[in-house]
């Protein structure tokens, strides 16, 4: 209350930016959680060269894993550059749901403080107001404006910093999903040429 208006401000922005860092790291947890089940249920299928049976089993699992090793499963039979590009632009696809809401929690941490600097500037003005009609007589009058100004310049720093630190920890777990998910593929995709391989190997002799 001592923040007035903009201290509430503060809080909202606080408690939306709290609300989807939970939502994003539940998001992630699951994205993370569903890399290794995906190559699991591909990888022995994939050995069999039971291609369309692979893709059958990976389609049933949900998730941004599922579609990035469905695109490895599909083009198997295309050149090794031409596959890694495919996975490539696949996670690419991908990206735009394993970075959401993370641009709107580190805009929360960029405009917090901001916000707080305001809170400042307006407790000062509050506060030379009442010199100016007062003067410095009674040191209650002055204290709303001083309260204001701190009030709001801690609330915007309790706020920043929770979200630039958890933003950021978010924003790396993505990166770390993204560069499973392309292993994955990569692994299934290793599968697939070392039993090609092995294959032609009998044949020849």
């Amino acid at each position: 209350a001592k923040g007035g208006p903009i201290g509430y401000v503060i809080l909202i922005l606080g408690a939306i930016a709290m609300v989807l860092v939970v939502l994003r790291a539940l998001f992630l947890s699951q994205a993370g959680s569903a890399v290794k089940p995906t190559i699991d249920a591909a990888g022995p299928l994939v050995r069999q060269h039971r291609i369309n049976d692979a893709i059958d089993a990976v389609k049933q699992r949900k998730g941004s894993a599922a579609r990035v090793v469905t695109a490895a499963l599909r083009n198997l039979d295309r050149e090794r550059t031409h596959l890694e590009d495919i996975i490539s632009e696949a996670i690419l696809h991908e990206s735009t749901r394993l970075n959401r809401f993370g641009s709107v929690i580190l805009m929360v941490a960029a405009v917090a403080p901001l916000l707080g600097l305001l809170g400042t500037v307006t407790g000062m003005i509050q506060t030379f107001d009442v010199i100016t009609e007062f003067g410095t007589s009674d040191p209650k009058l002055l204290a709303g404006g001083i309260a204001v100004a701190l009030v709001t310049t801690e609330q915007g720093l309790l706020v920043a910093i929770p979200c630039l630190l958890l933003g950021n920890l978010l924003s790396g777990w993505a990166e770390r999903i993204k560069d499973d998910m392309e292993r994955g593929a990569i692994q299934v995709i290793n599968m697939y040429q070392e039993r090609r391989e092995s294959v032609r190997s009998v044949k020849a002799a």
